[in-house]
């Protein structure tokens, strides 16, 4: 698949895509509804301002109080259930403790890559990790999430793993709208400025870093255009790698051909230097498992290939 591939770690990158493959799996939409106490959300695309409807809703109740009804789909909304930042983030971590691991982080586990990093708020990675025999050798960085959440080790070997977004262990590291995402840019803009500036110093133990200078694949992820973070980060490497700051990695991304594949998202990553593997689909009963157990073996490959050579 790659040309010139070099002796370097190797870097899985998933999202909810993997949890929706167990039985506790919950979409956004899903979940967002469920600890809302509105229970409506308004037809958005947008993911992190579908959050900010739900926790800004102030203003707009204003007009309740002149004689005006808001509705969304003919729904009346009672101007007196009003969602806070705490409240969401609260429940969404309760929500989110009680989930189950889906059967797919045994695999992901599998393949003992260098480094892990995930948009999901929960540590279910954890867990076969240490069924193969990995020691948690510390927690670090929990609550400035461009660092390590954990570090495990067996043998020589090293893994790192990092919620990006935040971890349900401290509910206030919980990313959801557009507000945070927008302050986490400017950490991700310092990171990226820095080496571009070729300024000294550069924390090697940041995700940014990391998905800088290793082979990354990334699965079990939609990658929406409201992933503010990640599409700037990506944009951010195309321009230090035409500016010869830093070599371009690999970085993969595995499209499955579902309902929610998009033309027009392949062609602007594969237009960032991200590589597109299109994974077959066949609509079965058990469609989505054969796709992962394939995006599987596929990632498994190519560690063994780098690591062999």
């Amino acid at each position: 698949m790659y040309p010139n591939v070099i002796n370097m770690e190797s870097t899985v990158f998933f999202g909810n895509g993997v949890n929706l493959l167990g039985k506790d799996g919950k979409s956004w939409d899903n979940i967002l509804r469920q600890i809302s106490q509105r229970q409506v959300l308004p037809p958005i695309g947008n993911n992190t301002l579908k959050y900010e409807y739900v926790v800004l809703p102030k203003d707009r109740y204003t007009e309740v109080n002149h004689g005006f009804e808001i509705t969304i789909n003919g729904i009346p909304e009672p101007p007196e259930l009003i969602d806070t930042e705490e409240f969401i983030k609260e429940e969404l971590a309760k929500e989110l403790s009680r989930n189950k691991a889906s059967y797919f982080y045994s695999k992901i586990a599998d393949l003992e890559a260098d480094n892990y990093i995930t948009t999901n708020y929960e540590s279910f990675l954890n867990s076969p990790l240490k069924e193969l025999g990995y020691s948690v050798k510390d927690s670090e960085g929990i609550i400035y999430i461009l660092k390590p959440h954990y570090t495990f080790l067996k043998n020589n070997h090293r893994i790192r793993s990092w919620n990006i977004h935040g971890n349900v262990e401290l509910e206030q590291t919980i990313m959801l709208g557009l507000y945070d995402y927008s302050k986490y840019v400017i950490e991700i803009d310092k990171i990226m400025r820095a080496i571009d500036n070729d300024k000294p110093g550069v924390d090697e133990s940041s995700w940014p870093f990391v998905m800088l200078h290793t082979d990354v694949h990334i699965l079990g992820f939609g990658l929406g255009y409201e992933e503010t973070d990640l599409w700037y980060f990506l944009t951010c490497r195309k321009r230090l790698i035409r500016k010869n700051k830093i070599k371009r990695n690999h970085i993969v991304y595995y499209a499955i051909m579902d309902n929610s594949y998009d033309i027009g998202k392949v062609k602007l990553l594969e237009a960032l230097d991200v590589d597109v593997v299109n994974v077959d689909f066949d609509w079965s009963e058990n469609a989505y498992e054969k796709a992962y157990n394939d995006i599987y073996n596929k990632i498994r490959n190519q560690i063994r290939c780098v690591m062999n050579h």
